[in-house]
């Protein structure tokens, strides 16, 4: 906010104008630059109900010789509501999670936990076994194990002398 001030000066003639002295706020311009990058962020990623709507589960990916193995934490989901596919080299994981008490949703002060539906994609860059993919769900974990084909998995060569 910047207050002007009109100081009356008796030394003025009646058809001159008064000068005005602006309060110096160098937080301002800061905070006019911090509105316009909140609204740049709102236009690119949507406002916060947008966000909100949807979630990520967190996901650790292991490789070893033999497979590659991703540990998805999805707590709180059944089974049936959790899908795994393949298509070409791209693992896609997706799911959705509802709101269990909506009738009372206005009951509650504070939702941190999320809801709705999701979706990770992953790029696996080596052949698989694409009809060996397991995939288990324990304790809040989804486990899928993608075994590696073949020709990918290391072969130890025996060195021969002549």
């Amino acid at each position: 906010m910047t207050i002007s001030l009109l100081i009356p000066n008796p030394n003025l003639k009646k058809k001159e104008v008064p000068k005005m002295i602006t309060r110096y706020r160098p937080f301002d311009n800061r905070l006019r630059t911090f509105d316009r990058l909140s609204r740049m962020m709102d236009e690119f990623f949507g406002d916060e109900t947008e966000v909100r709507s949807g979630w990520m589960p967190s996901v650790d990916v292991k490789e070893t010789d033999q497979a590659l193995t991703f540990y998805v934490e999805v707590p709180g989901m059944r089974q049936e509501d959790i899908d795994v596919e393949l298509v070409g080299d791209v693992l896609t994981i997706r799911g959705k999670r509802e709101f269990s008490d909506e009738e009372k949703r206005d009951d509650y002060v504070r939702i941190e936990r999320s809801y709705g539906s999701f979706q990770r994609s992953f790029t696996i860059g080596v052949p698989v076994k694409a009809d060996e993919i397991s995939a288990t769900y324990r304790d809040g974990i989804l486990t899928v194990v993608v075994p590696k084909a073949d020709e990918v998995k290391p072969r130890k060569i025996e060195v021969k002398t002549n």
